[in-house]
């Protein structure tokens, strides 16, 4: 230990390590990032299910009022019809948005249910897809599967979430305090004291 006295480095090991013990201090491990070969996982018609914490969701948070919670996915590999390979996605959880009327936090339940078709790069580059292949990704070795449930949360947001008409709690204080008059009221109010 480069600069500390013996006293120093002994206080160090002492606070820090218990050999006592013989405990270990690690720090947390990190997540694993979950990735699929994506026409593999079609072909033989894999199963996979799991949770993600809101909070590791980066580009999600942006779009939320408070990261509590996880939500559930489960990914299918299949097939269409056609026998085209196929990637089903049901997702379930909860995410809290900002409400757009009263600024307060709202609680939207998430319950998505999406099947994705999976096409080749050059598929993709011709644009030789149907009208009804709407809903398709580039199929790839290496598919991250938290990034494309994050994907299908971000697509099923509201544009300007809102509480129902008359949930929202800054209007209920509002109303309850007598501010709830309309701002048109009010200038009115100030017409007639200048007069």
């Amino acid at each position: 230990m480069n600069g500390l006295s013996l006293c120093q480095s002994w206080i160090f090991l002492k606070t820090f390590f218990d050999r006592v013990a013989q405990k270990y201090y690690y720090a947390p491990p990190m997540p694993a990032q979950t990735v699929i070969d994506s026409l593999e996982f079609a072909r033989i018609g894999q199963e996979l299910r799991g949770s993600l914490a809101v909070p590791g969701m980066k580009r999600l948070l942006e779009c939320l009022a408070e990261a509590p919670g996880e939500v559930e996915f489960t990914v299918k590999g299949g097939h269409d019809p056609r026998r085209r390979p196929t990637l089903s996605l049901d997702i379930s959880g909860t995410v809290r948005l900002q409400c757009q009327r009263c600024l307060g936090a709202l609680d939207y339940p998430l319950r998505l249910s999406n099947t994705l078709r999976l096409v080749s790069a050059g598929e993709a580059a011709a644009g030789d897809l149907d009208e009804e292949d709407a809903e398709w990704i580039e199929a790839s070795a290496e598919l991250d599967v938290a990034a494309l449930v994050e994907d299908e949360i971000l697509l099923s947001l509201p544009y300007a979430p809102r509480h129902e008409e008359g949930q929202c709690g800054q209007g209920v204080t509002a109303a309850k305090n007598g501010a709830g008059i309309s701002a048109f009221a009010k200038l009115a109010a100030l017409k007639q004291k200048s007069n």
